[in-house]
This record gives C-alpha cells, sequence and structure tokens, in this order.
C-alpha cells in the first residue's frame, strides 16, 4: 500500500497510520467491531422504532459489542505485555 502523501495535512497522516495499524491487528480490529455493535445498539435503543423487538436487538448487539471490547482489549494488552518481555 502506499504511503501518505508529504503534502498531506498531519490529521490526515494520523488516520492513515492509526487505520494501517488496526488492519493489521484482528485484536484491534474486534475492538473497533465492539465500537460499531455498541454504537448500533444506541442507534436502536434511542428510540428510533424499526421493529417491535427494538430492545431486545439492542440488548444482543450491547452484550456482544462489549464482550468483544473486553476479548480484544485483554487479549491484545496481553501480547503486547508478552512481547516486551
Amino acid at each position: 500500500m502506499a504511503s501518505p502523501d508529504e503534502n498531506a495535512s498531519p490529521r490526515r497522516q494520523f488516520l492513515y497510520r492509526e487505520l494501517k495499524v488496526l488492519r493489521g491487528s484482528l485484536l484491534l480490529s474486534t475492538v473497533a467491531i465492539g465500537v460499531v455493535l455498541l454504537g448500533v445498539a444506541a442507534v436502536f435503543e434511542s428510540g428510533l422504532t424499526l421493529t417491535r423487538n427494538d430492545g431486545v436487538l439492542a440488548g444482543m448487539l450491547g452484550v456482544f459489542g462489549i464482550s468483544a471490547i473486553v476479548v480484544g482489549g485483554t487479549f491484545y494488552l496481553l501480547l503486547k505485555a508478552v512481547h516486551r518481555t
């Protein structure tokens, strides 16, 4: 993949570096998916009525999101700690 343009803004270069790290790590990707699931759960819970079971869907997505964040984050930090030793 090409490197970011030398003339790009610092914000864009930062975003490029962060997305490159996210792409290279399954565990960080799992955390990102968990954050997205929590966001979708918040939309279902916010009052936007799509189905009769929006509360159930919000609860399920919330549990899956929190689980993905906890598991992905924990194992990522453990691997970082093991790698440093």
